[in-house]
């Protein structure tokens, strides 16, 4: 049987889309292998996001070329973020080792690409290849592309405008994957709530969550990334109402001080944010908020910083993702980045970094020592080490011991051991009916 190997870089989109690429692979007759010099057709995922992410991929690439050298008919494709609509002829002299460049989330284009399928592939692709061991979390992507305007963001430039799926697809998608074992759905987007806007009628990401919500055998429901711009009182009242939808929400601020939020075209003020975060947390009971944040964006002096460093401190987020800018060609920030006296030099912004995530390590210590001695309702994805690990309805990692199999059920944790970034805990019981009846197992569907 003919062999193929993915290599992903990136973000949860990404992933999502590799998932897919395997589901269809499996579906014309490759198996997967983990040693790239065994597969005849290698896919690497890429990510333009951060130059690092890029190093990433250019530095495995050149690894490929001396497998080339000695097995030229592998077929190796660059997919993903680094191969924009407009952009695929720079590469073709500089990346000789590189067979085929394949646009963000063309699962059909890099199939079209494949040598010798043993058969065609018509069925719909769900993130779901092998279907023995399912796994108990899957991304599901609703909308792709972006329009929004970031000064530091590729994006745009690399998955296009924004394209909303329709509410009908997603829903039988999410009903298939759970038919076939998933427990756990995340709706993606690059701006997950500006979901429908582009749809017929105008649906939004409330809309779609009442529906996937009444998929049987969900257990839990998520979706990332928010944009505060498109985060309605409704999708907010949505979110406290329907049960499965888990007290999480990830909602980017980038940044702490309204000058450096203008810069970066982000389109609020540090006001709305704050009031946004306040109407979320008087309307959704013990959510967690979680952020992203960019440091040394050119023009961010020492106050600026400052006013981050104070804002994350004030609202006390559960987890922040934080990035040191990285100028990306063909972006506003990065001409910005060019003026010596804009630019923010490299070992300051590794510095304001890392006081920035000292002070979150400070932040989520305390948030989760307070869970010590309580018993949180974890959702158990896998066996790690001899411990059973799974996550709380706040997305926090926990981690508990048990004989039994506990893969994708729920199980009742009593915090033993708290840390920044995980919880350990005792299983209060055996499974009892009502776990059980809150964890049905997956129903065999043929279609």
């Amino acid at each position: 049987m003919r062999k193929y190997h993915i290599w992903t870089v990136g973000c949860q989109m990404n992933v999502s889309d590799s998932e897919r690429l395997e589901a269809a692979l499996q579906g014309v007759g490759y198996s997967p292998t983990e040693q790239a010099e065994d597969a005849d057709f290698i896919v690497l995922n890429s990510c333009s996001v951060r130059e690092s992410a890029e190093d990433r991929i250019k530095g495995k690439l050149g690894s490929l070329a001396h497998l080339k050298e000695h097995k030229p008919d592998t077929q190796i494709v660059l997919w993903g973020c680094m191969v924009g609509p407009d952009n695929q002829s720079i590469f073709k002299n500089k990346l000789p080792m590189v067979d085929h460049f394949v646009s963000p989330s063309a699962v059909d284009e890099v199939i079209a690409r494949v040598p010798n399928p043993v058969y065609s592939f018509d069925e719909p692709v769900l993130p779901i290849a092998d279907e023995k061991h399912p796994p108990v979390h899957v991304y599901v992507p609703i909308i792709y592309g972006c329009n929004m305007s970031c000064s530091y963001c590729v994006i745009p430039l690399r998955r296009g405008r924004e394209r909303s799926r329709p509410i009908a697809e997603i829903a039988e998608e999410c009903r298939r994957v759970v038919a076939r074992g998933a427990k756990e759905i995340t709706l993606l987007g690059q701006i997950v709530d500006s979901y429908g806007h582009d749809l017929p009628g105008r649906p939004d990401l409330a809309d779609l969550l009442e529906v996937v919500h009444e998929t049987p055998g969900l257990l839990r429901l998520r979706f990332l990334t928010s944009h505060p711009a498109w985060m309605t009182q409704k999708l907010i009242d949505t979110v406290a109402r329907l049960p499965k939808c888990m007290p999480e929400i990830n909602l980017p601020v980038q940044a702490g001080h309204n000058a450096i939020l203008k810069t970066m075209k982000r389109g609020y003020t540090v006001e709305r944010y704050k009031d946004l975060i306040g109407r979320i947390r008087a309307t959704i009971p013990h959510v967690s908020m979680t952020t992203d944040i960019i440091v040394g964006h050119p023009g961010e002096t020492d106050e600026h910083f400052q006013g981050t460093l104070d804002l994350v401190n004030e609202i006390g987020f559960g987890k922040v993702h934080i990035a040191a800018f990285s100028a990306r060609p063909g972006t506003p920030a990065a001409t910005m980045e060019a003026d010596e006296t804009l630019a923010v030099p490299y070992w300051k912004k590794q510095l304001r970094r890392v006081e920035l995530e000292r002070a979150q390590t400070v932040i989520a210590t305390e948030q989760n020592e307070r869970l010590m001695g309580q018993t949180v309702e974890v959702l158990v994805e896998e066996r790690v080490k001899g411990k059973w690990r799974g996550r709380s309805q706040q997305n926090k990692l926990v981690y508990f011991e048990d004989e039994a199999d506990w893969t994708g059920r729920l199980a009742d944790v009593r915090i033993t051991r708290t840390g920044p970034w995980s919880l350990s805990g005792d299983l209060v019981s055996q499974p009892t009916a009502e776990q059980l009846r809150r964890t049905p197992q997956a129903v065999m569907v043929i279609e």
